[in-house]
C-alpha cells in the first residue's frame, strides 16, 4: 500500500506541543512535580509546529481535512507511532457532531488541527466526500469508527503485544470491555482500566489521581470514553503530561462494547443511521443534538458545498474563455 510504504520515513515527525500544554504555570493549576518533568521531557525532544505525523492524502469534508486511510491502515499507523514515535501523538474520530461543534468551538478546532490522524467515524462524512468530487480526486474509502476501532486495536494487540488502557464511560462499562476483548481476543493487552467518578471528576485531586494511574500502567494506547468534545479536550491538555504514545477519544464506545448499551445492527449502520438507532435509545439527550443541531447543518453544508463548487465551476469557466 502506498500509505503504509511511506511512513516508515515520516513517522518520526512530530507534531506541536498546543497552547492547551504550555509548561509555564502548570504549578499554578495544581500539576505535580511528576507530570512537570514528563512534560518537560516529551516538549524538548520535538519540534512545535509539526502538523502531521505521516504523509496521507487528505479529503476535506466541511473545514475538516481527513485522513484518507481504510480501517486496517488506522491500526499500522497507531502501531508505527507507538514503536516509532519519539512524542506523544492523538487521533480523533470525526463524525458529523463533530463538524457541527467545530463551527463554534475554538478548542476543540485546536484538537483538530494538532491531531496525527483524522479519521471519518460517520457514515455522513463518508458520502460527504464522495458527493462533490470529480474523477480521480481523492475520497475517504471506508468509515473508521471508533467504536469499530476499539476491536482493531485490541485483534492487534495480540500479535504486537500493544498495551491498552481503557479511561472513562460509565460505571462498569471499562471492566466489561476488557472482559469482552479479553474473551473475543485471547492474549490482548488490557493493561489497566478507570472510570473517574463523575462528581469529583473536575478536581485537581481527581485529575493527579488519573494521571498517576495511566502512567502507572505504562500504556501504548490510550483510549478516552468521557464524550466528545470533553475527551478531545482531555486529551490535548493532558497527554504530554502521561508518558503514552499514542492517545485516542472513543465516546460510547465501552457501553457498546460491554452490551450496556445495544449498538446498531450492521445493516443500519452501513445505511448511515446509527445516529438514529442510539437516539431513539435516549431520545432525551440525543434529540437536540442529531435533530435540532446535527440535521439542520449538514442540510447548510450540503448548500454552502454546492455554492462553492458552482463557483470553482464559474471561474474555471471563465479561465477557459480568456
Amino acid at each position: 500500500m502506498s500509505i503504509l510504504n511511506t511512513i516508515d520515513r515520516t513517522v518520526a515527525r512530530t507534531q506541536r506541543v498546543s497552547a492547551g500544554t504550555r509548561l509555564d504555570g502548570f504549578k499554578s493549576i495544581g500539576i505535580d512535580t511528576a507530570d512537570i518533568d514528563l512534560a518537560e521531557r516529551s516538549a524538548s525532544s520535538l519540534p512545535r509546529w509539526n502538523l502531521n505525523a505521516f504523509d496521507v492524502p487528505c479529503v476535506k469534508v466541511g473545514d475538516v481535512s481527513f485522513s484518507a486511510v481504510t480501517m486496517q491502515e488506522s491500526v499500522s499507523l497507531i502501531s508505527l507511532l507507538v514503536q516509532k514515535g519519539n512524542a506523544p501523538h492523538h487521533i480523533v474520530t470525526g463524525n458529523l457532531d463533530h463538524l457541527y461543534r467545530l463551527e463554534h468551538d475554538e478548542e476543540f478546532k485546536a484538537v483538530y488541527r494538532s491531531a496525527s490522524l483524522v479519521l471519518p467515524d460517520g457514515m455522513p462524512v463518508v458520502w460527504l466526500s464522495r458527493l462533490f468530487r470529480k474523477t480521480g480526486e481523492p475520497v475517504l474509502p471506508e468509515r473508521v469508527a471508533g467504536s469499530d476501532l476499539l476491536f482493531e486495536l485490541a485483534k492487534n494487540s495480540c500479535i504486537s503485544g500493544i498495551r491498552l488502557f481503557l479511561l472513562g464511560g460509565a460505571a462498569g462499562a471499562a471492566d466489561g470491555t476488557r472482559e469482552v476483548l479479553e474473551a473475543r481476543y485471547p492474549g490482548c493487552v488490557i493493561c489497566g482500566t478507570y472510570c473517574p467518578p463523575r462528581d469529583v471528576f473536575d478536581t485537581q485531586e481527581e485529575q493527579a489521581r488519573i494521571r498517576k494511574i495511566v502512567r502507572a500502567a505504562h500504556p501504548d494506547v490510550l483510549l478516552v470514553a468521557f464524550g466528545a468534545p470533553k475527551q478531545e479536550k482531555w486529551i490535548l491538555r493532558n497527554k504530554a503530561l502521561l508518558g503514552v504514545p499514542v492517545l485516542l477519544g472513543v465516546g460510547g464506545s465501552f457501553e457498546m462494547a460491554s452490551g450496556k448499551v445495544t449498538r446498531a445492527p450492521k445493516i443500519v449502520q452501513q445505511i448511515g443511521l446509527e445516529w438514529a438507532f442510539r437516539m431513539l435509545q435516549d431520545p432525551s439527550r440525543l434529540w437536540q443534538r442529531y435533530i435540532g443541531n446535527d440535521l439542520p447543518f449538514l442540510f447548510r453544508l450540503l448548500v454552502r458545498t454546492m455554492q462553492e463548487q458552482r463557483a470553482s465551476a464559474n471561474r474555471s469557466a471563465r479561465r477557459g474563455d480568456r
